[in-house]
């Protein structure tokens, strides 16, 4: 059972669906405007998004989600034998001149932290062994 499908079982209904689309959400607007040089700095309008076409996986995440208010996720870190919390702001109103900042959204050290932590629990299911090469 893939991490995604596990969290939407074992956790609240919306965690997982919010979890997936929020790392989408990061993923597409880090990679599809990679106009800004920090996190701080980047952001979205409507305009913006909907520039060259209407739709997309950040427009359609911004739709979704935006009133939801602040949404906390909690991850075990076995290393440290401790949770780590992060919170998610998506009390947000989306317009066409409203500027939106991702940083209002997750912090730089707690989106890197959240992607992170994804991608390795991702990879921890799909690898059974590592042998050392002689």
């Amino acid at each position: 059972m893939s991490l995604l499908k596990e969290l939407e079982v074992k956790r609240p209904p919306m965690e997982a669906k919010i979890a997936r689309e929020l790392f989408k959400f990061i993923r597409n607007l880090l990679v599809h405007f990679p106009l800004f040089s920090s996190w701080d700095e980047v952001w979205l309008n409507k305009n913006l998004l909907t520039w060259s076409k209407d739709g997309g996986r950040i427009l359609n995440f911004l739709n979704a989600y935006q009133q939801y208010g602040e949404i906390k996720y909690r991850f075990w870190e076995s290393k440290k034998q401790k949770m780590t919390y992060i919170a998610i702001n998506l009390s947000f109103k989306f317009g066409e001149k409203s500027k939106i900042f991702l940083k209002d959204i997750i912090s730089e050290k707690e989106g890197v932290k959240f992607s992170y932590i994804l991608m390795k629990q991702i990879l921890d299911t799909q690898v059974y062994e590592i042998k050392a090469l002689k």
